[in-house]
Order: C-alpha cells, then sequence, then structure tokens
C-alpha cells in the first residue's frame, strides 16, 4: 500500500506541475530521457520536484540561510582513505599523448591515493538529476568530489547538499588564491566550494563559415546561418544572454523580462534555426563545422584554436556576457572527504596549477599563473621549440580574464525556487519549439 500512495503522488506531482504550466508533459519526458530523473522503479517524488527546482517539503536535510551556511562546525573528517572519485567535464584537464592525467599521476605519487577520474558532466542539470536522488535520500554518492557551475552549487547550497569544507586542510587555498575567487556571491566565505577554474560565455564562430565577423547576439539569429546556430542547453546560459541582448541585466530580470526574452528566442526557433541545443558536447560540432556560430565558452574556443581549428574565433558579443566559475565541491556523505580535500589543495599550489592551464586554456583561480606560464614559454624558446613557445604566450594572455572583459560580464540571477520554475518553463518552451 506504501507503494501504491508513493507512486499516486508522483502522479498527482506531475499532473499538478503540467496543469499549473509549471512543467509541459513533453517537457518532462525530455528530462527523464536525458537522464534528469530515474525511470520506473526508482522514480521519486523527491527526484521529479528537484527536477524541476522544487525543494521537497518533506526533507529533513538543513537548507542553508542567507550566509551560505546551515549551521554548526565543520563535519569531522576522518582519516584519508586512500581513495577518490572525481568526476569533471570533458576536456578539463592536462592529459598526454597516451591519455594518461600527468597532474594527477604527480598527485597519485605524492600522496598514495588512487584516483578514479571521469568526464561524467556534459551539463549542470543533467549530472544534478542523477546525483539528486541519493543526495536527497541521505545516501553517499558514487563521486567524493565534483565540479560544478557556481549558480548550481548555489542551489545545492541551498538544497543542503553539500559537505562544509575544512579550511584547515586546504591551506594553499588561502596562501595562493586570486581574490576574485575569494568569498563569492554564490558561496560566501568559500564554505562549501573552492573555485576549479573560470570562464565567460560568449560566441564561438568560424568567419570562414559565416563570411563576416560576428558582433551581437542577434547574429545568432541571422537566417544566413539557419540550420547551423547552436544554443547550450544549460537554461541559465542561454536565457541570461537573451536578456542581455534586450538591455536586460540577468541579476535585475523579472519573469516577464525572462518571457520577452523567450518569445525572442522561440520566434527563431520555429524557423529551424538552430541545429541543436548543446552541453559541452557543442565543441566538436563548432570543431568540425556543423556549427557555424555558436554560444560558447571562451576556453574551449583557446583549445580548439591551439589543437583543432585555428580559425574559430571567440567574442564577447555588444550586449555582454556571462562570468563563470566552476567549483569543486564535495557532496554530502562522501566516502571518501579527505582525499577529496587533499585534491582541492593540490590544484592551488602553483606548480599543479600552472600545467592544467597550460593544457585547458581557462582562467585559473590561482595567483601568478600567467607569470609562471611566460617563463616556460621562454624556456621552450631557449630550446629552441618556437611552436611550444608560441602556444605559451597565447595561453599566458587567456588564463587570466582582463579588465575590458570584466567591465563586460555579468553574474547569474540568485533565483528563487518559483523564479527558476518560471525560467525553466520559459525556455522548455523555446527548446521544444
Amino acid at each position: 500500500m506504501t507503494e501504491r500512495r508513493d507512486e499516486t503522488r508522483i502522479e498527482q506531482a506531475i499532473a499538478r506541475l503540467v496543469a499549473e504550466g509549471q512543467i509541459s508533459r513533453r517537457s518532462f519526458l525530455r528530462r527523464a530521457s536525458r537522464g534528469g530523473l530515474v525511470l520506473g522503479s526508482a522514480l521519486s517524488l523527491p527526484a521529479i520536484l528537484a527536477a524541476c527546482g522544487i525543494k521537497p517539503l518533506s526533507s529533513s536535510t538543513p537548507i542553508a540561510g542567507p550566509s551560505g551556511s546551515t549551521g554548526g562546525a565543520p563535519t569531522p573528517i576522518p582519516k584519508a582513505a586512500g581513495l577518490l572519485d572525481w568526476a569533471n567535464w570533458p576536456a578539463y584537464i592536462d592529459i598526454d599523448e597516451k591519455g594518461k592525467y600527468p597532474t594527477i599521476q604527480k598527485f597519485e605519487k605524492a600522496t598514495g591515493i588512487k584516483v578514479s577520474y571521469t568526464e561524467a558532466i556534459n551539463d549542470n542539470e543533467e549530472f544534478f538529476g542523477k546525483i539528486q536522488p541519493d543526495l536527497e535520500a541521505g545516501n553517499t554518492t558514487a563521486y567524493d568530489l565534483i565540479v560544478m557551475t557556481d549558480w548550481m552549487i548555489q542551489k545545492m547550497i541551498r538544497f543542503g547538499y553539500l559537505e562544509r569544507i575544512d579550511k584547515s586542510q586546504v591551506p594553499n587555498f588561502a596562501a595562493n588564491a586570486d581574490s576574485l575567487y575569494v568569498n563569492p556571491w554564490y558561496d560566501p566565505n568559500n564554505m562549501y566550494s573552492l573555485a576549479w577554474q573560470s570562464g565567460i560565455t560568449g560566441i564561438g564562430y568560424n568567419p570562414k563559415l559565416t563570411k563576416r565577423e560576428i558582433t551581437t547576439f542577434d547574429d545568432l539569429l541571422d537566417p544566413a546561418f539557419k540550420g547551423h546556430v547552436g544554443l547550450f542547453s544549460e537554461m541559465r546560459d542561454t536565457m541570461c544572454m537573451a536578456l542581455l541582448s534586450i538591455d536586460v541585466k540577468p541579476e535585475e530580470a523579472t519573469v516577464a523580462d525572462v518571457q520577452k526574452a523567450g518569445d525572442k528566442l522561440l520566434k527563431a526557433a520555429k524557423t529551424g534555426q538552430f541545429r541543436s541545443f548543446y552541453g559541452n558536447d557543442y565543441y566538436d560540432e563548432l570543431a568540425n563545422k556543423n556549427l557555424w556560430i555558436t554560444i560558447a565558452w571562451s576556453g574551449d574556443v583557446t583549445q580548439m584554436q591551439l589543437y583543432d581549428n585555428p580559425d574559430v574565433k571567440f567574442v564577447i558579443p555588444q550586449s555582454g556576457g556571462m562570468r563563470w566559475v566552476d567549483n569543486m565541491a564535495i557532496p554530502n556523505k562522501a566516502a571518501h572527504p579527505v582525499d577529496a580535500h587533499m585534491m582541492m589543495n593540490f590544484w592551488y599550489d602553483p606548480a599543479n596549477a600552472v600545467p592544467l592551464s597550460e593544457y585547458i586554456g581557462y582562467f585559473s583561480p590561482v595567483k601568478g599563473v600567467p607569470d609562471m606560464i611566460s617563463k616556460d614559454a621562454d624556456a621552450a624558446e631557449a630550446k629552441g621549440d618556437k611552436t611550444t613557445a608560441a602556444q605559451l604566450r597565447v595561453v599566458a594572455k587567456t588564463v587570466n580574464p582582463t579588465p575590458d572583459q570584466l567591465t563586460h560580464v555579468f553574474n547569474y540571477k540568485r533565483l528563487t525556487e518559483t523564479e527558476e520554475l518560471a525560467w525553466n518553463s520559459v525556455f522548455e518552451q523555446v527548446r521544444t519549439g
């Protein structure tokens, strides 16, 4: 009987969301097929509600207040276990010609900790949907360390899903963190997260295909590019860029503003303007020329120019771009929290941050990295390796945002649950046409 009552509550929840226009039936099925919900016997009311942006009211998990704290002292940390399960995004760490991760191997050798590293994250919401049922149930997830974008970190803090960081275990952060990444808007005092890498959401394009330079968000809507335009599957980036194009700062946006921006995108979507909505998989589509123009992340384009397609360019549109920070965080009840702290601390040693930045080209949260990369470029040139030296000089200029870039980018809005539902509803209209 209990199983049947739970099933009825699930059906009622779905029906209510559909009836109230908070989520369409098609949207629900789309999210389920993308892994946002666990179907069949594992389907749960908390999973459905969280995927829709609603915190289950019955949860006993404490909800963080405005300070970002759930109260009390940090969870006592046991001894290192010698194991670490880490989920990250694709192409977000240095890799050698044998497919090995040199800096992870360095960490393993120095600490004796065996690292299981997986590129499990293609989209914040998609990955959140996979781990949320365990987090809500108070179970251990498959990961000790995850890398999530700032707005998702804020959401997970609000839901009470992250472990407090023991600052005594990460002294390199206090010593070497760039001030841009200390006490951020989404996690005051870095109580639950430390920056991994950062970048800008703007536009990537291939001028050999567009036949002209790109300067505005509205270039994405040019009928000349129909069928070769990409948008992001993550609601916040796509909707915030659209909001900027109608002269609305995302942090100040109302639901009416979001609807207006959504209508603008929906009009283009109905004509077949967009090839698809992408997570990290947009990279290959742009590099391989299936996409001519797309919303893009700055560091990806830097990598693409160096390794995959030198023709591609990145631009912050005239209306502005979004500044984001991806962060390392420990899910609640992680099996190996000490090992996770040790990995966090490892990356805030400049000697380890430099090879990472030299490979991936995103903004580094560690002080002094650009100068150290420039020294490596000088050393490469002194050895006669002009190709490597040239690449490193390019990277040295991209691993810190310039003052001009910072004046043209914006932060995400701290959404309430009601706002998140409304924003998602508008975005799903765009995605489903």
